[in-house]
């Protein structure tokens, strides 16, 4: 079975309007997985190689994510993987190259849309958070997954209102399992153990799950 997004064709070429309003935006990559996910993974947003593909985590940390989905007995097509922003976020050095970045406020309300879509796309699904960008889309500025990780959460997330243009709390809760990225501990070989505890922590959920 492979892996496919959930997103229309008009969908599709409305995130990549959203992408073209911005200078440091490029590109447009759709959310993708099985049909019926056990969990879904929220990420930042694509990075240079992810635009490359067309795919969400592709290269080095793609491999990283099919080695992490291993340890817990899942292949992409057991989940369904989507970004707080579908476009690439860069910023340009003093050489002239291009570098990833964070998505800003303003990109990332300005993809919330879409990303309230594929969210209500799902029902009662585990929510992975994977970093900090993600787990404050759901939950506010202050949540950090310094404090939150590998901890099972159940409560409302945040909803954009683009009446307002601002974020609302959902009437119904959800539940939301932050962690850190799977790279993180690649990144700082101190925080693998951490890692790898909220990993376990994370299988033995998925097992009830079942």
């Amino acid at each position: 079975m492979a892996t496919q997004t959930i997103l229309t064709p008009k969908w599709i070429e409305w995130g990549k309007q959203q992408a073209a309003k911005f200078n440091n935006l490029e590109g447009f990559v759709a959310g993708e997985g099985g049909p019926d996910p056990k969990i879904l993974l929220l990420g930042e947003a694509p990075g240079a190689k992810e635009i490359e593909l067309g795919h969400p985590f592709q290269g080095p940390s793609g491999k990283e994510l099919d080695r992490w989905l291993t340890t817990l007995s899942l292949t992409r097509e057991d989940v369904y993987i989507f970004g707080v922003v579908s476009s690439r976020p860069f910023s340009i050095g003093k050489s002239g190259l291009k570098s990833d970045r964070r998505p800003n406020n303003t990109e990332v309300k300005a993809f919330a849309p879409l990303f309230d879509y594929e969210l209500s796309h799902f029902k009662n699904k585990l929510l992975v958070t994977m970093g900090n960008a993600s787990l404050q889309r759901l939950l506010g500025k202050d949540a950090k997954v310094g404090d939150l990780h590998g901890q099972l959460l159940h409560q409302p997330v945040q909803r954009y209102n683009e009446s307002t243009g601002e974020f609302e709390w959902s009437d119904s809760k959800y539940d939301i399992f932050p962690l850190y990225h799977p790279s993180y501990s690649k990144r700082f070989k101190s925080m693998a153990p951490i890692v790898d505890e909220d990993s376990a922590k994370l299988k033995k959920l998925l097992a009830t799950l079942k």
